[in-house]
């Protein structure tokens, strides 16, 4: 295979990429897909309920098959792995006073910043291991 080195642009890429869909989805600033979900139809009734149930359906389709390909590659050793390497960097910036720990939306945001390290961990082992050994993680449909 001759495949081009691989730079922090992918990932930075994957990282943006893991932000957009965990704080698209939902966030405290109230620009969100679920504050989205929640606001009244006004004038438009039911072709919002249909745009909003396409958009819905989208979303759940990009989020199962992110976190199929990310439980995959990371299994659950992994996802433990960065779940306490993400614990001991926020309790850090928390004793060196940087983090309010008392603030209940600072754990939820902190919680957030977890599941963005996770995806972005997974989707940057998925590409470097194809990168590496070739092998396409495929799943086979039984006949």
């Amino acid at each position: 295979m001759t495949a081009g080195h691989y730079d922090w642009k992918a990932v930075v890429a994957r990282l943006l990429f893991s932000l957009l869909l965990v704080f698209s989805l939902y966030n405290p600033s109230g620009y969100s897909f679920w504050h989205w979900i929640h606001w009244p139809a006004g004038d438009g009734g039911w072709t919002m309920f249909w745009l909003k149930l396409f958009c819905g359906a989208v979303v759940l389709g990009v989020h199962y098959l992110v976190w199929k390909a990310v439980i995959a590659v990371l299994r659950p050793y992994g996802m433990v792995f960065i779940m306490l390497l993400s614990g001991i960097g926020f309790a850090a910036l928390a004793e060196a006073g940087l983090l309010d720990r008392e603030d209940p939306n600072t754990w939820f945001i902190a919680a957030m910043f977890t599941v963005v390290a996770i995806l972005t961990a997974g989707l940057t082992k998925a590409s470097i291991m194809h990168r590496l050994t070739g092998v396409q993680h495929v799943e086979e449909i039984p006949h």
